[in-house]
């Protein structure tokens, strides 16, 4: 898990408050140091697992967001050399030569965590809103990148190249919205659900009618088998959507770089929305149904599934009052996705057995 560099500037009156938050998490790696100001400010450098930082960030909030210049910033780490020594932090309130602080100047090492026992593999929830807002805001550049993706996909699926349609996939930018609409579900936040919703909608317009001039303008081969495999929802096509939604929250909620997996997501939704914007185009009614089906399909189940993830993350809003309310509205989404779910699974079963020779 990657580290963080948490910098805040808080009043000396409000010292007293951080050091206890600190102390609280004197078991969790958490190495922090006090730099003193003038004008009675006081500067915290904090040095912590990226796991750990909402449980700083939540207790400094609430201590702190009383105070009108309270700010925390937060910093990604490449690496801390030589690694934090497993030495116990000592209550603030004792003084630091009994404490075990280390002076220097107008500095004092206050803590200097041992590594924590427990076992968590997510980042804040801060920093999820920070990185799936910023997907969801309007950018030219955004919009270049699905247009041209589009126009690589439907390349590749018109001269039935895998190699051209992965290579679309690696530069649809599809994955941040969806992911957006999920948190937002999660977390109960409206803005950040209407801003999803908004940057869904004209993305996948966007790639409609992209695929619908390429198809009206140049004569392409409907008859390849990457266009056909597209014209169906099978149950293989469910569970990969499940997965891909997985992963993809998974790749948040842990940090790590998720544009691989953002082209899973693409998979699963690029390639279906060009197939039935051709389709449309040829007037071929029956197989664009089929790929509206389809992509209706991995629509659900990447929101399902990546709602799922959060939710079984720990992903909650800060107050405890949110949480109650949130949860409801998460559960109640998820209960949603889950029915549509089903109901898309019983009418590929259905319509799977009604194709089966007797």
């Amino acid at each position: 898990m990657a580290t963080r560099l948490v910098q805040t500037f808080v009043p000396d009156v409000a010292v007293a408050k951080v050091e206890s938050i600190l102390l609280e998490l004197q078991d969790e790696g958490v190495v922090a140091f006090r730099h003193n100001l003038p004008g009675a400010l006081t500067q915290f450098h904090i040095l912590l697992p990226a796991e750990q930082l909402e449980s700083l960030l939540d207790p400094m909030q609430a201590a702190l967001g009383s105070y009108e210049s309270f700010r925390a910033v937060v910093l990604a780490v490449e690496t801390v050399v030589p690694k934090m020594p497993e030495i116990t932090v000592a209550a603030p309130q004792q003084t630091e030569a009994a404490a075990g602080g280390q002076v220097k100047g107008d500095s004092t090492l206050l803590t200097n965590g041992k590594k924590s026992t427990k076992k968590s593999h997510r980042i804040s929830r801060e920093e999820l809103l920070d990185d799936l807002t910023e997907m969801t805001k309007p950018a030219t550049v955004h919009w270049w990148m699905v247009g041209f993706s589009t126009i690589v996909a439907t390349i590749g699926l018109a001269t039935d190249s895998t190699a051209v349609l992965i290579g679309a996939m690696v530069i649809a930018p599809l994955l941040g919205p969806n992911m957006a609409l999920a948190l937002a579900s999660t977390l109960g936040d409206i803005p950040l659900a209407k801003a999803a919703i908004k940057a869904n909608v004209f993305g996948v317009t966007l790639a409609f009618l992209v695929a619908s001039l390429a198809g009206w303008i140049f004569d392409l081969n409907l008859e390849s088998a990457q266009i056909l495999a597209r014209t169906d929802l099978h149950l293989e096509d469910l569970l990969l959507a499940l997965a891909a939604g997985g992963a993809g929250a998974l790749a948040f909620t842990s940090g790590v770089a998720a544009s691989l997996v953002g082209v899973m997501v693409a998979v699963a939704l690029l390639p279906p929305l060009a197939v039935c914007a051709l389709m449309v185009t040829s007037g071929n009614w029956e197989a664009a149904q089929g790929a509206a089906m389809l992509l209706v399909g991995n629509l659900v189940c990447v929101n399902f599934a990546s709602g799922a993830t959060f939710l079984l993350s720990g992903v909650a809003p800060r107050t405890w009052w949110k949480k109650n309310q949130t949860r409801k509205v998460a559960v109640g989404m998820l209960s949603v996705w889950a029915l549509l779910l089903t109901a898309l699974a019983f009418f590929v079963i259905f319509a799977e057995s009604g194709k089966a020779p007797h």
